[in-house]
């Protein structure tokens, strides 16, 4: 067979560019996005909070290696209040071939539930009993995700950073909880696992008083440990004086105790829960049968401090200890009550990312200047 001229050959090549250079850009963007691992995140309302859980994953993908755009295809859809619209939402998400969908609040939980579709699940923002409850109820054994919970744990290890000599932690209670003992029983265990002995301490919320117990509580071996779980209304004001008055050290598990008096507090963070989903979704796509893990509790990995801590800490060698066991920062509460942390800003070249952004060497955010003498 005689071969085709090569002037028709130059014809077929020009012919074949023409069509390359017709063909849509956006046809083609969707074929290598096609290409790309795909998350989709539905949640049905937007806040502070959310924004900041959605940015904290974005950036933990971007340390495992997952860009945006680049090596992973993310898309966040705000499906409102209508729970039809989010049922048909994530349905979509499913047609378009979601590798994993991220379901932020128990709205979006339950769209992504009653979409009864076989996409691996990631829930965030509940409780462990509701997100356990949608996996029994449902037999889904594809769900998994970072779920609220208690952060005793992390408060006594606070505790015994702070108080290396800690012998005793002193729960203050209400004597009136039919509950409370065998809630202090689950405290013992965990506790115990810092070496550390439980003591309750009735508060009287009617009388604004506390029990005459703490006088057994010594300065150098014991502690305050407010848990407004235990006592929502807890006055905290009081058990903060009573505390100075004896020379005890009051920690808390939440930030508002800390503006209101207490010492210091570890607290869940929306951005480092964003992280942990961050972590958790490469793991996923790394290895698909991690979405059979257990769900993980939410780290309260940052530290906040009462302003008058000043005076009584080595609040520099304090925060280098926790940013190396949390990857975490320090920073003073602030008297507005908890709210999401701000932060840092992405750097211009992708490579350092992790770096500036404090997961191999934290840098802590600016603090308030001392307040003049």
């Amino acid at each position: 067979m005689a071969r085709p001229a090569p002037r028709f050959l130059r014809v077929i090549a020009t012919l074949a560019m023409a069509w390359a250079m017709a063909m849509p850009h956006n046809a083609i963007a969707q074929s290598n996005d096609a290409e790309l691992p795909f998350v989709a995140i539905t949640l049905t309302t937007n806040s502070a909070e959310i924004q900041a859980i959605i940015d904290g994953m974005q950036d933990q993908l971007a340390v495992r290696g997952y860009w945006t755009k680049d090596t992973i295809r993310i898309e966040v859809a705000n499906t409102g209040a209508d729970p039809s619209h989010a049922v048909n939402q994530v349905r979509a998400f499913v047609r378009d071939g979601a590798d994993v969908l991220v379901a932020i609040n128990v709205p979006s939980i339950e769209a992504a539930v009653a979409a009864d579709n076989q996409v691996h699940l990631v829930v965030a923002g509940v409780s462990l009993e509701i997100a356990d409850g949608y996996k029994r109820v449902h037999r889904r054994h594809n769900v998994t995700g970072i779920v609220s919970g208690v952060t005793h744990n992390e408060q006594f290890m606070l505790i015994r950073e702070i108080l290396p000599e800690v012998r005793t932690v002193a729960i203050p209670i209400d004597p009136a909880d039919s509950q409370i003992q065998a809630r202090l029983q689950e405290l013992r265990a965990i506790a115990q696992h810092q070496n550390m002995d439980i003591m309750a301490l009735p508060v009287s919320v009617l009388h604004n008083a506390v029990n005459n117990r703490i006088s057994e509580l010594a300065p150098t071996t014991s502690a305050i440990l407010l848990d407004r779980g235990l006592l929502p209304s807890a006055p905290v004001e009081t058990l903060a004086a009573a505390a100075e008055q004896r020379g005890l050290l009051l920690f808390a598990t939440d930030e508002d105790s800390v503006i209101r008096g207490a010492l210091a507090a570890m607290v869940v963070e929306p951005f480092g829960v964003g992280v942990q989903l961050g972590d958790l979704v490469a793991r996923i796509l790394d290895e698909p049968t991690t979405i059979r893990a257990p769900f993980e509790r939410a780290r309260a990995a940052h530290l906040v401090i009462n302003g008058d801590a000043r005076a009584k800490l080595d609040v520099a060698a304090l925060e280098q200890e926790v940013t190396r066991m949390h990857r975490t920062v320090l920073e003073w509460a602030e008297i507005t009550g908890p709210m999401p942390r701000i932060k840092p800003s992405a750097p211009i070249p992708p490579p350092p990312l992790g770096i500036a952004r404090g997961i191999e060497t934290p840098t802590p955010r600016a603090k308030p200047s001392p307040p003049p003498d």
